[in-house]
């Protein structure tokens, strides 16, 4: 006869099995619903495109809605701090007289854009990795804090002149109006693509930086 001791069989009661067959059933539920989660899409207001004019930018001209042609001068700032007052009275003469003969519309836009010290991070890193005493060290790290500390904190002001027309040729002969009537006052430059687009950034989000 074997004396093997006869483990007893437990039987779950209703409640139990009831409590196991709940646990599974919210398990299985919740793995589906984290597969069919969608991901999720940027939103864009759709308001958006329909206020902002323009449709598209080339190298000559920005394109807006209304079958308009539109483009974007930079105006060359001076010291008018080291101007005399006869020079000063000089070149606010010629502006006004230009914008005076000047009749299709214009707007003229103050910006801060970021300081661009690029140019002067890379001298002093040139000048520091042939440096050997730590006294001149000291003074390059000094100076390339600066320059990084302009960048972050201290803006340019600059100041465009945004022109309008019915059609490309009409343009092109209003910036060659502007262009050579303040040639001695407060002359004006072109810009490149990217330079104009990050204008028009600026101007629509004025909360943001480039």
């Amino acid at each position: 006869m074997n004396n093997e001791e006869v483990k007893p069989i437990i039987v779950p009661t209703y409640a139990e099995e009831k409590k196991e067959k709940r646990k599974l059933f919210k398990f299985f539920i919740g793995r589906k619903k984290k597969a069919k989660k969608p991901v999720k899409k940027e939103y864009v207001l759709r308001k958006t495109p329909t206020l902002l004019p323009f449709l598209d930018i080339t190298d000559d001209y920005i394109l807006l809605k209304n079958d308009a042609y539109m483009d974007i001068l930079q105006i060359t700032p001076k010291d008018l701090q080291s101007l005399t007052d006869d020079e000063l009275n000089r070149h606010l003469l010629l502006e006004a007289r230009t914008y005076r003969s000047y009749t299709p519309g214009y707007k003229i836009i103050a910006l801060n854009f970021p300081s661009n010290t690029e140019r002067q991070q890379q001298y002093w890193l040139r000048k520091k990795e042939r440096a050997t005493n730590s006294l001149l060290l000291r003074f390059i790290e000094r100076k390339l804090f600066e320059l990084r500390f302009l960048e972050q904190e201290r803006p340019n002001r600059e100041f465009f002149l945004f022109l309008y027309a019915s059609s490309v040729p009409l343009l092109e002969d209003a910036k060659n109006q502007l262009i050579r009537g303040m040639r001695q006052s407060f002359s004006l430059q072109t810009l490149s693509i990217e330079k104009r687009q990050d204008v028009l950034f600026l101007l629509n989000n004025q909360n943001s930086k480039l």
